[in-house]
């Protein structure tokens, strides 16, 4: 999902609590039927995960849903916390962030959210929080002086001074704008246009990262 991460990881596998109609995982098991209940996988627990690397943990379910029991995500972090890497957490549901915020993983981690667009698309999103939601989680979580940033992927019809205002809100160090891939679904998207002019404004306060799936935006 991103270039910049050495590895993913997944200690906490299983379906979705939010149910994006885009996510690959859910795609995946509509058409495989194997990706099975949450569940906490107790022998990724004891992987050795190495040193000085980047490592985007929790990359095919979102391990900060609300119904992912807040033992199961101490136990993932204290482990991360056994070894010398710097770590990636995104979820759709930031608040649970500063459930964790002070464990001591968090300091040599970034937390990052998805807002896909301001507005709110109900047969899209599903039972994730409203964009407007994540953007006041993310801002409650960069001041505590953590590292931020935000994924707008896959982008979605949106209004400018609206999308940036909440983007810059959560105080991103970086800002990943990528595209629908999976095609068979048809989501509203922005123009090419908008998305330029999009991205020509994050960049006056941020890096942004185009992804290689978005390259027709550029």
């Amino acid at each position: 999902m991103f270039g910049f991460v050495n590895y993913t990881f997944n200690f906490i596998k299983g379906l979705c609590l939010h149910a994006c109609l885009y996510c690959f995982m859910l795609a995946l098991d509509h058409r495989f039927n194997n990706v099975g209940a949450l569940r906490l996988d107790e022998e990724e627990l004891r992987v050795n995960l190495g040193s000085d690397n980047f490592i985007f943990v929790g990359s095919s379910t979102d391990m900060w849903a609300t119904n992912v029991p807040s033992e199961w995500i101490v136990r993932v972090l204290d482990r991360c916390d056994e070894f010398d890497n710097r770590y990636l957490f995104q979820s759709k549901d930031p608040a649970r962030f500063l459930e964790f915020i002070d464990h001591p993983v968090m300091s040599k981690s970034v937390l990052s959210t998805t807002i896909e667009t301001n507005r709110w698309y109900p047969d899209v999103m599903n039972k994730a929080p409203h964009p407007n939601d994540r953007a006041n989680a993310m801002a409650a979580v960069a001041a505590h002086g953590v590292t931020t940033m935000v994924t707008v992927e896959p982008a979605m019809a949106f209004d400018h001074d609206e999308l940036v205002a909440m983007i810059r809100a959560c105080n991103p160090t970086q800002v990943n704008i990528g595209r629908n891939t999976n095609r068979q679904v048809q989501l509203p998207e922005p123009t090419r246009a908008e998305v330029q002019t999009l991205i020509a404004e994050l960049k006056t306060f941020t890096n942004v990262v185009v992804k290689d799936n978005a390259s027709a935006w550029k």
